[in-house]
């Protein structure tokens, strides 16, 4: 995962020659994280790209080789101890079940009004990734992903497929009896801080507890009659994608279910009646047992920031990605009518794969935009911005062509890593 968090950082995402998107490989990647990688079976950029008729074929295929009850052990087991990407399993396998055989059936966007099938390449690597880090996608946007989740999950022994500890059956009993005692009028958001704030799931973000929920409600357990989840029925994706207005971000059922729906008590019992409440709460595993793995960080040099407020002449090192760093001149200092102290910046013609020093930044000159225009801005945050730092003080102004453009945007040092590609091709 920290090597996977290395790749799929925003920072490396474009499209490859084949118009895919796809993430660049940090070139400080050493010799045995790509055979760490290619061990576990997670090359990035490895796509596929099937047909309609084929990704549903494999769904079904998939879903109906799945005994739901050990998928719903590991969609329980995922609530603490076990891998996140469990979560998707049970949702995936009653997708493919109810799933019916159909021609595809354009709708906007290029997706079919039946399954949401879309003809993009999936990265299957990132697919996985994203499974680990939230519990989703079991296709619910694309049918393929749910056959990639389940494809994975049949990959493995069902005897290595995870059985739920006492602490997950409580946690998840535990998530059940909050739903039900939630005030009738309560809808997804209020029901997602509720179980925020409960703090009851191992990986207890606002995200994660919204995929939970969702998964509840595609199941069927959290719906409402003109809404049901799929083991009620099956509900085509232009059903699906009906919301009560523009403001609610999520599918129904769950966009229209309020509590005073309740929970379906008889599907609650069917996939999960067999398992034994603990007669007292289970103790909580320590925080370093269930705690993620900090990001990896690339061997070689780190930059030493010269302390202090913005001044200038000061020359700022900015990180752009992990393997590609810049810099920027600071005109000048203001404090703005917010009381937020800024300084005019621009950006160094300097590209270099590790963090550059005040030697290097040494008589260099300014970088112009890709059109020729000359190029500045109001930046706050240059003394605390993470990837950030001041190499150099004092540094004599490099000169110039253009004059100081007359209209400067006003921003925070963050978004130097974003505005930097107006400047240079990376």
């Amino acid at each position: 995962m920290a090597l996977l968090d290395r790749v799929y950082n925003s920072r490396n995402s474009g499209f490859d020659d084949e118009g895919r998107h796809s993430h660049r490989i940090p070139s400080t990647f050493t010799e045995a994280d790509h055979q760490q990688l290619k061990a576990a079976g997670l090359v990035p950029n490895v796509f596929i790209q099937w047909g309609h008729d084929e990704a549903i074929d494999k769904l079904r295929q998939s879903a109906a080789t799945v005994d739901l009850r050990p998928a719903a052990d590991a969609f329980v087991a995922s609530m603490v101890s076990a891998d996140l990407a469990w979560l998707s399993v049970l949702p995936a396998a009653i997708l493919g079940r109810a799933m019916p055989a159909h021609a595809e059936e354009p709708m906007g966007g290029g997706s079919c009004r039946v399954c949401f099938f879309n003809a993009a390449a999936i990265d299957v690597t990132q697919a996985a990734y994203l499974r680990h880090l939230g519990g989703g996608d079991w296709g619910v946007d694309q049918p393929a992903n749910g056959a990639l989740a389940l494809a994975a999950a049949i990959d493995s022994p069902p005897s290595s497929w995870p059985k739920p500890t006492p602490r997950d059956v409580w946690v998840f009993l535990q998530v059940l009896e909050l739903l039900r005692g939630l005030p009738s009028t309560a809808r997804y958001s209020q029901a997602r801080t509720a179980l925020h704030k409960a703090g009851l799931l191992s990986v207890n973000r606002p995200s994660r507890c919204g995929t939970v929920l969702e998964a509840l409600a595609f199941i069927g357990i959290l719906q409402t009659p003109e809404h049901p989840g799929l083991m009620t029925r099956f509900t085509p994706a232009i059903e699906r994608d009906r919301r009560p207005s523009t403001r609610v971000e999520v599918p129904a059922p769950l966009a229209w279910w309020s509590a005073k729906e309740g929970l379906q008590e008889t599907l609650v019992a069917t996939l999960f009646g067999h398992l034994q409440r603990p007669k007292a709460e289970p103790p909580a595993p320590s925080a370093t047992a269930t705690a993620r793995r900090k990001t990896a960080s690339p061997a070689g040099p780190r930059p030493k920031s010269i302390p202090g407020p913005p001044a200038p002449g000061s020359v700022y090192a900015i990180r752009f990605r992990e393997d590609l760093w810049g810099a920027a001149y600071c005109h000048e200092v203001r404090t703005d009518g917010g009381g937020i102290l800024r300084g005019r910046v621009e950006f160094l013609d300097l590209l270099s794969p590790t963090p550059p020093t005040a030697e290097q930044v040494a008589g260099i000159g300014f970088r112009d935009r890709l059109n020729g225009e000359r190029w500045q801005t109001w930046c706050g945050g240059l003394d605390k911005t993470p990837g950030v730092k001041r190499i150099a003080m004092d540094v004599p102004v490099p000169p110039h062509g253009q004059p100081m453009p007359e209209h400067l945007s006003k921003g925070g040092a963050s978004e130097l890593q974003r505005l930097a590609g107006w400047n240079f091709r990376f």
